[in-house]
């Protein structure tokens, strides 16, 4: 060997000296835990089954990986088996029983995720686990068959159904995922929750997407439904927002609310609400407190009770506070229509039930302990109450009460309320409606007009035409068909006038009743004995009280009654003023303390009774005796003195004891 050989192979052994040390140091490194090269026991082989083809391969047994803010730890994960390796210009690790911790540094609150088998990358924090996923945290289990953690999101994405559990609670989804910053679990796909609550309340829902939050709130989206024991509630959307031990649910979207609340565990018919948007405070046994119902328009269907028929109210706003699940009151803050069916037959009614319809501009209903009956109702803002097709009630404010079945409508002078039936129509300042006793009250400028049933007539008015009124109060009792007026009563028909302070007319037996001077004038037709030409004339009558009859064709005055017709005036205690048909008078007789006077002879009567014939123009005065005067000074007395009008004449007979006697004044004297 020469001297240049020797020198180079001592360079090459130096040289591979000083390379190939740190060579042999690395690879014979193993760290703590590390297996050989070759495999052993079931893990280690499907690892490294797993990972063929991939360089740069570690392992490892009993794996442990933290992080820490500070002093205290925030993430740790621990893997039976861990395999690591180079995936582009991360290390990933594959592990076999793996448990995830993270603890929030701020809360404190610890969430661990446990699986068979899982990937992760230090890197970046993400990490995935499958093969049966069992999640746990604040109480809650979440099961899936594998989740995928997004650590810039901090979320963990499910891959398969999901199913989570949390007290009492069940829920179960297609597809689920972890907040795990927020605390929030959201499920999605045919989301089913069921089970109870906090409280012990039980109840489930269903929807398209689920978001539940700590401390039991929750939204959901996509054909919800839930159910309680005493509330079932559908919608596009709700949201459960836990208050304390109270509870407040909002819904939106074609909401529909079922209030069935239990009344010593049975329960009641329920009440339905349906409009855009529903929010329900509750109790904390679950029990509905206050209702706030929206929607264009919304709707309360409230079934019927008793003798009351069903009833829908519609508006766009409803306010309701609820007693036990029952409505309390209900404040409506704008335009209401509220329509009630027909109820059932009431004992000893004459009419048979009918639907109604109720509209304002606003109200109140407050409600008797079912919930169900309206024990008041105020209302403003044009008000008007329907029963079946032919009456109706309007006023620019009411006051409905179903203890005594009575509507209030109250109004003014230049507004008055109205009720309007077939055949009556009435205005007042005040009306008010008693249905049970199916009567109409009205006070203050009251109005009417009455249309009795056919052949009615009215102090011999025709029978086709209405009897028309003004007074200051008005009762009509629809069942016996009677009409009451009192304080300044005028009351018309045709031609014919009625004043009095009191007038009752029965439309049953066709009368009238008047009281308080009473001052009435009438039509007559007669012909003229002279010129056999028919005349009108008026016929005007006074007293205490007057009466009339149809069937009898009677019109008595009383107390001091006075009838006059043309130049004829009769005074007396009682006047009966027989009527003809064809609206013509046959007679009058007036009787106690007559006086009978013709102003156009100036010739006056006294006596104990007085017959006025409208055919022959002529009135016969009777007593004992009877007296003539006239403006001469002569007088007549007889036992019957007949007066012609318009000859000056008067004659007189005689009657047993009575003799007639005459005092007469010549001419000049």
């Amino acid at each position: 060997m020469t001297g240049r050989t020797r020198r180079l192979l001592r360079r090459a052994l130096a040289f591979l000296a000083l390379g190939g040390f740190p060579l042999l140091v690395v690879l014979s490194y193993r760290p703590s835990g590390a297996r050989t090269l070759e495999t052993r026991e079931e893990v280690a082989e499907t690892l490294l089954r797993e990972s063929q083809g991939i360089r740069d391969r570690l392992r490892f047994e009993d794996f442990d990986y933290s992080e820490s803010e500070g002093d205290a730890e925030v993430y740790r994960l621990r893997a039976a088996e861990a395999i690591a390796f180079a995936e582009g210009a991360d290390r990933m690790f594959r592990l076999k029983d793996v448990t995830f911790q993270s603890r929030d540094a701020a809360t404190g609150r610890i969430a661990v995720v446990a699986a068979p088998r899982a990937e992760f990358v230090p890197a970046t924090k993400a990490f995935r686990v499958f093969e049966g996923v069992r999640i746990d945290g604040e109480g809650v289990g979440i099961r899936s068959v594998s989740f995928q953690y997004d650590p810039t999101q901090k979320l963990l994405v499910s891959e398969g159904p999901v199913t989570a559990l949390r007290d009492g609670l069940v829920a179960t989804a297609l597809e689920g995922s972890v907040e795990t910053a927020a605390g929030i679990i959201r499920f999605r796909n045919h989301v089913r929750l069921g089970g109870s609550d906090e409280q012990g309340r039980r109840f489930a829902l269903s929807a398209s997407e689920v978001d539940l939050r700590r401390g039991g709130g929750f939204s959901a989206r996509g054909t919800v439904v839930l159910k309680t024991d005493e509330l079932l509630l559908r919608g596009d959307e709700a949201e459960r927002e836990p208050l304390g031990e109270a509870d407040r649910l909002s819904t939106r979207g074609s909401v529909e609310a079922i209030l069935s609340p239990a009344q010593g565990g049975k329960v009641t018919t329920p009440i339905r609400a349906s409009g855009e948007s529903l929010v329900l405070r509750l109790d904390a046994a679950g029990v509905p407190q206050n209702l706030l119902l929206t929607g264009n328009p919304a709707r309360l269907d409230i079934p019927p009770e008793g003798l009351t028929g069903a009833r829908r109210a519609v508006a766009n706003s409803f306010e309701a506070t609820l007693t036990g699940g029952k409505l309390a009151r209900v404040a409506v803050p704008g335009p209401l229509s509220l329509a009630e069916s027909a109820g059932p037959v009431r004992p000893g009614a004459r009419t048979a039930p009918a639907a109604r319809l109720l509209t304002a501009g606003s109200g109140q209903l407050s409600f008797g302990p079912d919930g169900k009956t309206i024990e008041t109702a105020v209302l403003d803002g044009g008000v008007t109450l329907a029963e079946g097709a032919r009456t109706s009630v309007s006023a620019p404010r009411a006051t409905l009460r179903t203890i005594d079945e009575s509507a209030v409508f109250a109004g003014t002078i230049e507004e008055p309320a109205r009720y309007e039936d077939e055949k009556t129509r009435v205005l007042a300042n005040v009306l008010t409606w008693f249905r049970r006793d199916e009567r109409i009250e009205g006070a203050g400028n009251v109005k009417t007009t009455f249309r009795g049933r056919a052949g009615s007539e009215i102090l011999g008015g025709t029978s086709s035409a209405p009897v028309s009124s003004e007074s200051d109060f008005l009762r009509v009792t629809s069942a016996d068909r009677r009409v009451l007026l009192t304080g300044n009563v005028t009351a018309w028909q045709e031609e014919n006038v009625l004043r009095a302070q009191s007038l009752l007319l029965d439309d049953r037996d066709r009368s009238l009743r008047a009281e308080g001077n009473v001052r009435t004038t009438f039509r007559r037709r007669r012909v003229d004995p002279r010129t056999k030409t028919g005349i009108v004339e008026t016929v005007a009558a006074s007293g205490n009280v007057l009466t009339h009859r149809e069937a009898d064709r009677l019109l008595r005055i009383e107390g001091s009654s006075s009838v006059s017709s043309g130049t004829w005036v009769m005074k007396a205690d009682v006047t009966d003023v027989v009527l003809g048909p064809d609206r013509t008078v046959d007679y009058a007789e007036a009787r106690g303390n007559v006086v009978v006077e013709d102003r156009a002879d100036k010739r006056r009567g006294e006596g104990a009774m007085a017959t006025w014939r409208p055919e022959a123009d002529a009135v016969t005065l009777e007593g004992k005796p009877a007296t003539a005067f006239d403006g001469k000074g002569n007088r007549m007395t007889g036992a019957r003195l007949t007066f012609q009008k318009g000859s000056g004449r008067v004659d007189v007979e005689t009657g047993p004891g009575i003799p007639s006697q005459g005092i007469l004044r010549p001419e000049g004297m």
